[in-house]
């Protein structure tokens, strides 16, 4: 009887509707990340001009993602994500009306991007008010589970559908999945919160009286400086866990690996399985204990990717898959738990999401060429490991004082 009350404390409708928005507002996303260049080539561009279209994309989403609480504060909830679905949905409209292919890419790619970096931000900050206080890192696990899933197939589905149908058709595939979210939004997420006074007001809408004078300002800017880097820290596992990620989606799991994509599509699988066991017992277990034995599986993983072949590597990669998934897990939950508002969290983890994607794409290329796959994996284990040492030194001081 207590695991029902547990269980219908935690599947809210405002959660299970949040989590059915978000996994079609993925699948959109990656849908149109995985086919950016191949669209490219079926107009004519080159596969240059299809990774600057796409990296472009990328910027998109990493530059909006600091205003994202800002829009959700002037639009509301609700409206911020009608907002953003609606400039996800206009990127393919553009896509297929625009003439002028370069033209028409370029503003997919930027109002999908944009469109992509709001959602993803509003999402993730949503989560914690949509189930009860106990059960926010089960919550999490269960968004952050489906929303990798969604990845993990919208961009294997993206290739097949647009190497299968023309454009157009594939353009209105992406069409349906945003409109595919937007019932639940309709249905179970709050709109905009009404203010009962004039005070200003945090991320929540909860307004906030100010009465900090010039030194306790001076000393809240000091802690506010002393608690981003501290930040920064604590999350830098997780953004090198990132660039592991996109070395191997981006570059395979070696060179000259037949089947590279069963290897990558294991570690993606096995990532998700990662968020959603990590995010089960996030809340029994202390998260940055979850960090560290994720960061330790990645390593192990790395590892033993360099000295095996065949169905050990495929082994490996399934090992660095769980790893990931439970540091994404572990500091989604870490970041909620250090900043004040959910929105603050929120961008400070998907920036470091983005931002270590972003570096997979130079270290990778420059790794595989000039150092080999091997070595390249070896480094990052070494960056895991550096980043994991410091995390846990400055959390052993600052606990002690």
């Amino acid at each position: 009887m207590s695991s029902d009350r547990s269980d219908a404390s935690t599947f809210t409708p405002a959660l299970l509707g949040l989590v059915w928005t978000a996994m079609f507002g993925f699948s959109a996303f990656f849908f149109s990340y995985s086919t950016m260049v191949s669209i490219a080539a079926v107009h004519g561009l080159s596969a240059v001009t299809g990774g600057s279209v796409l990296t472009t994309m990328m910027i998109g989403v990493i530059a909006v993602q600091p205003f994202a609480p800002w829009v959700g504060r002037v639009l509301g909830f609700k409206g911020a994500l009608f907002f953003a679905l609606g400039l996800q949905l206009a990127g393919q409209i553009l896509g297929l009306v625009v003439p002028i292919p370069l033209l028409g890419l370029v503003l997919a790619g930027v109002c999908g991007g944009v469109g992509f970096g709001l959602f993803v931000v509003l999402a993730n900050a949503a989560v914690p008010a949509t189930t009860s206080p106990g059960r926010i890192g089960k919550a999490l696990g269960i968004f952050g589970g489906i929303t990798s899933l969604a990845a993990a197939v919208g961009a294997p589905l993206g290739l097949w559908l647009v190497g299968t149908v023309p454009v157009w058709t594939f353009r209105m595939v992406v069409c349906a999945s945003l409109l595919l979210a937007v019932p639940t939004v309709v249905k179970y997420l709050p709109g905009r919160e009404r203010k009962a006074s004039r005070e200003p007001a945090d991320e929540s809408g909860v307004a906030v009286r100010s009465r900090t004078g010039k030194g306790q300002s001076r000393r809240k800017t000091g802690r506010s400086l002393g608690d981003a880097l501290y930040l920064i820290i604590m999350l830098s596992p997780f953004l090198i866990g990132m660039v592991v990620f996109g070395l191997i989606v981006g570059f395979g799991p070696g060179e000259d690996i037949a089947g590279a994509a069963l290897y990558i599509g294991a570690m993606q699988v096995s990532a998700v399985v990662g968020r959603f066991v990590a995010g089960a017992i996030a809340d029994r277990f202390s998260p940055f204990a979850l960090n560290l034995l994720g960061l330790a599986l990645a390593v192990i993983g790395l590892v033993v990717t360099v000295f095996v072949f065949g169905g050990m590597l495929f082994l490996a990669m399934m090992i660095i898959g769980l790893g990931l998934g439970t540091l994404q897990s572990a500091s989604l939950i870490m970041a909620f738990a250090n900043v004040s508002t959910p929105g603050k969290a929120s961008v400070a983890w998907n920036m470091n999401f983005d931002i270590g994607l972003a570096i997979a794409g130079v270290l990778g290329g420059l790794g595989f060429t000039y150092l080999g796959d091997s070595a390249t994996f070896l480094v990052c284990a070494l960056l895991l490991l550096v980043a994991g040492v410091v995390s846990w030194i400055l959390r052993t001081i600052r606990r002690s004082r």
